[in-house]
């Protein structure tokens, strides 16, 4: 519960011009006195109802992880400049430029744009507010609101007439649960993606059906923005009753593409544009076309349904399973389908009537229907992966016996293929839980499937195990800002390399269901430790935050390893279980000498890595001893000058040659990976790209690189005065090109991801055939 709003709180909103009255009384749905009162309405009430208070700030945008729990509300955060909010995103409709430094402005990016700039001026967008049209204003933001508030929707239904005229190679994409703000900006900006020019190919035509609740207040401020979208797009009121099988119907009729594709404000397009989905209809020859669905864990969340040999309810095809661990074929038939589903829309418009499910298993339905009407199959293809995020909405289902009983009566006889499909996947499931109809209000209970093999498999040597490589990193697009993202990738292919199966988990699927299908699961620890299946064997890589790593998590596996030579010995000896050092490394298929050079490094000494939230010394003293430096990172501002900045970002498949350009390349160790002998992958991918590597001094330094130690060894300082020393001598007293490629050629072969998978899987044979493993 916030607390109540302080005067001076009120007066400090009031003042920036960051609060827009009429904006914000149109998510409240209320009217109030005076912009005072709606102040602190928002400031007590509607920061934690998810409400903003601008068309330009959005809390959720702005902190995305504590805009409903920080005490301070995100707003007073901002204008205050706590934390250098000031070059943080605020809304989809403002991405402040470059900040440069802004430790001595007196004012925001946000309040700046607002008093000079006006309401006429084009805002700066967002890279996910694509799908808006060039050269939206503040102007027009208001004004398309007020059309909205302008229009209820009761007067925006479908009626008694005639089915709208189709347009040869426009697709109608039909979105049925646009319940919220968020629903609506977030479908709009995966349209647009999937639609979107790639290569010789222009842009797919679409327009875009948005079926909201006829009281869509929630999504007020969404769908006015919908009104400036780049692509037509229509909002349909529909009654708080209304039907999923109504709705497709009315939807349907009015639209004016070819064909239809109806899905879910909570699905994204993964992989695969509008034009693969239209491609695969034809090629295909399916009735409806339907992607490979992750869910939010990134595991399957189906390829399509299926049916058990002697059973009615539909069972999500591979559900729980690891994608990576599936022989996808181009594309398969299925009974059926969930959406999101292409379809042709006359035979959308074709196979209309009652007796169908209302809410639950209606697309399914809908899916077997057109292909019985077609006589033509539902068909899945691999290459199109979407996601679904967490369910919900204005169609939760209220009459699940109903729908269920429905479903029964349509399909007495449920669809073939199943049999096949299992053959094809080389599959024997065991269906366990209970008939829907039996246990209507339990769906945890209905029936669901363990995805057995069928296939006795004839393992060569080395025998092709199933691994498990399980990470603490976020299943969605903040995992590749995690330095496990890469080192996991890298390990996962250097054993495939070697004839192993390889899946690499995420956080949230740590106890996923299918894990009775890995022999072996490595645990690469980081912030958390896992949960370990029972009947596999177990790996711990200890490759950063060993203080938190207990004697008892220790215990638990078989085979353990750490990335330092000293806490390996120290660990072994204080806890007696045997932990063999196994050190980190680098992915020789992506550092090696890359002679490109990369201009606006060349004669600096380059660090590319994040701040940490503190002033890093390797940074900081490099920056005060005069030597021309360029950093590459996020949330440096309040630590360096604007000047030495020069990106946020470098990609990984290209720092190799920001390494070999560079003067110098920059690393250092947090001070307790340092401390215990934790040798940073840095340091083995700058030697391994040929770069002059300047390290803070990290005990096994001396032991790892002795076969090619240069002459005066790799250059390290420990202070300060020893680092404003090594610069000022130059790289070129410390390294030159032949022991550079020395380095690489040693680095590469010795400490790449190939070598230390050599040793994982020799290790685990070894184990696994009853031999006893030491340190």
């Amino acid at each position: 519960m916030s607390a109540a709003a302080t005067d001076s709180a009120v007066r400090m909103v009031l003042s920036s011009g960051v609060f827009d009255a009429e904006w914000y009384e149109a998510q409240a749905g209320a009217t109030f006195a005076d912009s005072a009162e709606a102040v602190r309405h928002y400031l007590e009430h509607g920061r934690l109802a998810g409400w903003s208070p601008h068309p330009l700030f959005v809390p959720q945008r702005f902190r995305p992880q504590r805009w409903d729990r920080d005490r301070a509300d995100p707003l007073i955060t901002y204008l205050k400049g706590a934390d250098n909010a000031w070059g943080v995103a605020t809304s989809p409709l403002f991405q402040p430029a470059p900040p440069g430094d802004l430790r001595s402005a007196d004012r925001s990016p946000l309040v700046a744009f607002l008093e000079d700039d006006g309401p006429g001026a084009a805002l700066p967008l967002a890279s996910d507010a694509g799908w808006l049209r060039d050269g939206v204003t503040l102007a027009d933001v208001r004004e398309a609101l007020r059309s909205e508030l302008r229009e209820p929707g009761d007067d925006k239904t479908w009626g008694d007439r005639p089915a709208a005229g189709t347009v040869s190679g426009l697709v109608s994409v039909v979105v049925v649960d646009c319940g919220t703000t968020a629903d609506v900006t977030s479908v709009l900006d995966a349209i647009a993606q999937a639609a979107r020019a790639e290569g010789d190919q222009p842009a797919q035509p679409v327009e875009v059906l948005l079926l909201a609740p006829a009281e869509h207040r929630p999504a007020v401020v969404g769908l006015a923005l919908a009104r400036l979208a780049r692509n037509e797009v229509r909002v349909v009121p529909v009654p708080a009753d209304q039907s999923i099988s109504a709705m497709v119907d009315e939807a349907a009729h009015g639209a004016r593409g070819e064909h239809v594709l109806l899905m879910s404000a909570r699905h994204t397009f993964r992989e695969g544009t509008l034009r693969d989905w239209l491609t695969a209809l034809t090629e295909s020859g399916a009735a409806a076309v339907h992607p490979v669905v992750l869910g939010g864990d990134l595991l399957v969340g189906d390829a399509g349904v299926v049916y058990p040999p002697q059973g009615k309810d539909p069972v999500p095809f591979l559900g729980g399973v690891h994608p990576d661990s599936v022989p996808w074929p181009a594309w398969f038939p299925v009974p059926g389908a969930p959406a999101p589903l292409l379809a042709r829309t006359a035979s959308v418009r074709a196979v209309r009537g009652p007796g169908r499910p209302r809410a639950l298993w209606a697309y399914i339905d809908l899916s077997q229907r057109l292909a019985a009407y077609e006589e033509r199959p539902v068909v899945v293809v691999s290459d199109l992966v979407a996601g679904r995020s967490g369910g919900g909405g204005f169609d939760d289902i209220v009459e699940p016996e109903a729908d269920l009983s429905a479903f029964r009566e349509a399909w007495r006889r449920v669809p073939s293929g199943s049999a096949d499909l299992f053959v094809t996947f080389g599959l024997a499931p065991v269906f366990t839980g209970l008939a829907a109809l039996t246990v209507p209000d339990r769906p945890e209970s209905w029936t669901r499937a363990l995805w057995l093999s069928a296939n006795v498999e004839v393992r060569e040597a080395p025998p092709a195990l199933r691994w498990a490589i399980k990470t603490a990193m976020p299943a969605d697009e903040r995992a590749r800002q995690w330095g496990d993202f890469h080192f996991a990738g890298s390990l996962a292919a250097a054993l495939r390399r070697l004839g192993q199966q390889v899946v690499v988990d995420y956080g949230p699927n740590d106890g996923r269901e299918t894990s009775y299908r890995d022999d072996v699961v490595l645990m690469l620890r980081g912030l958390r430790a896992a949960q370990l299946p029972a009947d596999v064997t177990t790996l711990l890589w200890v490759i950063s935050h060993p203080d938190q790593v207990t004697a008892h998590e220790l215990a638990a596996y078989d085979l353990r390893y750490a990335a330092s030579l000293t806490w390996s010995r120290d660990t072994s000896a204080r806890w007696g279980l045997p932990v063999r050092p196994l050190l980190q490394c680098t992915d020789s298929s992506r550092f090696y000498i890359d002679d490109e050079p990369v201009e606006e490094v060349v004669g600096k000494a380059v660090l590319v890595g994040n701040s940490r939230g503190k002033a890093r010394p390797v940074a900081v003293h490099a920056v005060g001893s005069g030597t021309p430096v360029a950093v590459y990172g996020s949330r440096w501002e309040k630590f360096l000058p604007a000047e030495v900045i020069a990106g946020t970002h470098v990609p990984n498949e290209i720092v190799r040659r920001y390494y070999r350009s560079a003067a110098w390349a920059l690393n250092d160790h947090w001070p307790d990976m340092r401390d215990l002998g934790f040798v940073s992958n840095r340091v083995f991918d700058v030697l391994a790209s040929g770069g002059r590597l300047l390290t803070d001094d990290v005990h096994g330094l001396d032991e790892l690189f002795r076969p090619v130690w240069p002459k005066r060894g790799l250059a390290r300082f420990t202070t300060p005065e020893q680092l404003h020393a090594v610069l000022a001598e130059g790289s070129e007293a410390w390294y030159d090109d032949a022991t550079l490629r020395s380095l690489s050629d040693y680095v590469r072969t010795e400490h790449g991801f190939d070598a230390r998978a050599a040793v994982l899987v020799e290790d685990v044979l070894a184990h696994r055939a009853g031999a006893v493993f030491g340190p």
